[in-house]
């Protein structure tokens, strides 16, 4: 049996946002600190506990905790008001660096727009939360992805605590696979892909910003493939030397490469159209630029097939999340923002479209 333990929060607002793409239909990173991965993160104004995961969640957030391996891990839940028979889960992945609660509530982080995608569309969202690296002092949290060569990951088995995540809330809501998304960026989005790769048999489709395959990947899944092919949106900035574009050491401010190594955004998606069967598909591409500020334009690359794969190509653009907000930073050293769409956005539009439709 898996401990729970629920604690309700006060909502915090989020911009309201409405959609910003016509052409068809990063959360905090590993350059950016917050504050410590620890129970300080989730602040409660009420508390309860019970022996099993609610059913169904309270409306409005609410963090939680389940034990994996005898660790305990958190999440943050949000449930829009009013809302009984949801259409799907989305689960949010924040930054190496991040947190969940982060990206949950500031009105000013590009992840916590999902909250305002529930709201519009009936969709519960899920914000876990990773454990610290183990050069961050316990203060700088990350998810163990398919990195064999990254020295300073928790050790945690990420994929267990996501997968049983997975299945607790979707079986709380009755929601089937084809309803169920996982979102991420920079290291949330190469702990997505992880998932994806060891666990496909949970998931509808998955949309990463930021997040290349490793150059040097972990026995098992990580190196065979998935069983099964999955659904997915990538999206890079072709200026991004934290997750190189190009390929490289991860975050390497150290210089030691410590984080392991990463193959190319573009080999990247290579290796998605051959799991899912498209390298001899023609795609058809579109631009975006509805900022002629910002880093440069956006291409949106489609590969249709039954398994779809999208590719969006932002040009100048470095690590920071393509993000249409008002007020968002990023340090300067993760380089321009691309702001001519707002990932959450196209991100919700590629995963309508694998939606069941009955």
């Amino acid at each position: 049996m898996i401990e729970v333990v629920t604690m309700r929060f006060r909502l915090v607002a989020v911009v309201a946002l409405g959609t910003v793409l016509t052409v068809g239909g990063c959360g905090t990173s590993d350059e950016s600190r917050v504050g410590p991965a620890t129970s300080s993160v989730f602040p409660p104004t009420e508390s309860e506990a019970s022996d099993s995961a609610p059913d169904p969640f309270a409306p409005g957030l609410t963090d939680h905790s389940i034990s994996i391996n005898d660790v305990e891990r958190e999440y943050r839940v949000y449930v829009p008001e009013s809302l009984s028979s949801p259409r799907a889960l989305i689960v949010v992945l924040h930054g190496g660096g991040g947190d969940g609660a982060t990206v949950a509530d500031s009105p000013s982080e590009p992840l916590a727009v999902f909250r305002t995608i529930a709201d519009r569309e009936g969709a519960v969202v899920v914000y876990p939360q990773g454990l610290p690296a183990r050069d961050r002092a316990g203060d700088r949290a990350g998810w163990d992805d398919c990195r064999n060569d990254n020295t300073v990951a928790s050790g945690a088995d990420d994929v267990d605590f996501l997968s049983t995540l997975i299945t607790e809330i979707t079986g709380a809501y009755a929601l089937s696979k084809d309803a169920t998304f996982v979102a991420g960026t920079s290291n949330g989005a190469q702990m997505a892909q992880s998932l994806a790769f060891s666990r496909p048999d949970l998931l509808g489709a998955i949309a990463t910003f930021a997040g290349n395959s490793p150059a040097e990947p972990k026995p098992g899944p990580c190196t065979d493939g998935p069983s099964q092919p999955v659904a997915v949106l990538l999206a890079h900035g072709t200026a991004d030397t934290v997750m190189p574009y190009d390929g490289g050491c991860v975050a390497d401010f150290s210089g030691a490469c410590s984080r392991g190594a990463v193959i190319s955004a573009e080999a990247t998606l290579n290796q998605w159209l051959e799991i899912n069967g498209l390298t001899d598909v023609l795609p058809s591409t579109a631009l975006v630029d509805l900022n002629p500020d910002d880093s440069g334009p956006a291409y949106r690359i489609d590969y249709p097939g039954p398994v779809p794969v999208q590719w969006w190509r932002f040009e100048g653009s470095g690590h920071p999340t393509a993000s249409r907000l008002d007020g968002v930073t990023a340090p300067r050293t993760a380089g321009l923002r691309n702001s001519d769409v707002e990932f959450a956005d196209i991100a919700w539009a590629f995963f309508a479209t694998q939606l069941p439709t009955n």
